[in-house]
């Protein structure tokens, strides 16, 4: 999926949508954005989850080296993930940077920690 496919994309799926259904995790790097800073996010209302770069850190960074950045974002694309054991799956897939970052508990794992 090209930049432009991936922001009408998300621009379709975020339309009527709260920004209480959307939850970005921590930044963390990963090798689909060859190190730069990351988050994965979800839009829990439609089930999906995607990459988004922490354009917060960029410095002296121009458009077009970071366009290079934000494509390699589209490139990931738009993910299924309807609950915590999915999104973990997902950031499993993207390293360990990003499942150490950014993991959410499961059930059982709550239920364990409040005893």
């Amino acid at each position: 999926m090209n930049k432009k496919e991936f922001d009408r994309e998300l621009k379709k799926l975020n339309k009527e949508t709260s920004w209480l259904d959307i939850c970005i995790s921590p930044d963390f790097q990963c090798d689909q954005t060859e190190g730069f800073p990351t988050s994965l996010c979800v839009n829990w209302k439609a089930g999906k989850a995607w990459l988004e770069l922490n354009e917060s850190v960029i410095a002296d960074m121009d458009e077009p080296e970071l366009d290079y950045y934000r494509e390699l974002c589209a490139d990931y694309g738009i993910r299924d993930c309807g609950d915590a054991e999915q999104f973990n799956e997902l950031l499993r897939g993207l390293g360990e940077d990003a499942y150490q970052s950014a993991c959410l508990p499961d059930d059982e794992e709550e239920g364990m920690e409040q005893r």
